[in-house]
C-alpha cells in the first residue's frame, strides 16, 4: 500500500516537473520574444538619436553659415559706408576749401573798393556811382554764391554725421554678432 502511494506521489512529481519544464520553456520563449522586442527599441532609439545628432549638426552648420553670411554682409555694408564717408569728407574738405576762397576774395574785394585808386578820385561822380551800383550787385551775387555754398557745406556735414553715426552702429551691430559667433563656438567646443 505503501509502494502504490509511493508510486502515485512519483507520478504526480514527474507530471507536476514536466508541467514546471514546459512553463519554464514557455517563460524562455517569452523572455526570448522581450529580448528581441527590446533589442529592436533599442536599435530604433539609436538610429532616432543618430538621425537627431545629425539634424542638430545639420541645423548648426546652417545656422553658422547663415551668421557667417550677416557678418559678411554687414562687413561689406560698413566698409561702403566708410568708402562713401571719405567721399563726403573730400567733398566737406573742398566745400571748407572754396568758403575759405570765397571769403578771401570777398575780403579782397571789399578791401579793393574801399581803397580808390587816385585815378577813380578823378573820374566823374556819375561814373562812380555806376562803379559802386556794380560792385554792389557782383558783392550780392557773391554773397548769394557764399550763401549757396554755405548751405551745401552745412548739409554735407549733416550727412557725414549722419554716414558718422550709422558707421558706429554698423561697428557696434557687428562686434556684438561678432561676440555671438564667438560664445556659440565656445559653447559648441564645451
Amino acid at each position: 500500500m505503501e509502494i502504490l502511494r509511493l508510486e502515485q506521489s512519483k507520478k504526480t512529481l514527474n507530471s507536476l516537473n514536466m508541467d514546471l519544464e514546459k512553463d519554464l520553456q514557455r517563460i524562455d520563449e517569452a523572455n526570448q520574444s522581450l529580448l528581441l522586442k527590446i533589442q529592436k527599441e533599442e536599435d530604433e532609439n539609436n538610429r532616432l538619436e543618430n538621425e537627431l545628432a545629425r539634424l542638430a549638426h545639420l541645423a548648426e552648420e546652417q545656422e553658422r553659415k547663415e551668421l557667417e553670411c550677416t557678418l559678411t554682409d554687414k562687413e561689406q555694408d560698413l566698409k561702403e559706408l566708410e568708402q562713401e564717408t571719405s567721399k563726403l569728407e573730400k567733398i566737406n574738405e573742398a566745400l571748407t576749401q572754396g568758403i575759405a576762397a570765397l571769403q578771401n576774395q570777398l575780403s579782397g574785394k571789399t578791401c579793393a573798393q574801399s581803397t580808390p585808386e587816385e585815378e577813380n578820385l578823378s573820374e566823374s561822380p556819375e561814373v562812380a556811382k555806376m562803379k559802386i551800383q556794380q560792385a554792389e550787385v557782383s558783392l550780392a551775387e557773391q554773397e548769394k554764391e557764399l550763401a549757396k555754398v554755405l548751405d551745401e557745406y552745412e548739409s554735407v556735414q549733416r550727412l557725414c554725421e549722419a554716414q558718422a553715426y550709422c558707421i558706429k552702429k554698423y561697428q557696434e551691430a557687428l562686434r556684438k554678432m561678432e561676440e555671438e559667433v564667438e560664445n556659440r563656438f565656445l559653447e559648441r567646443e564645451v
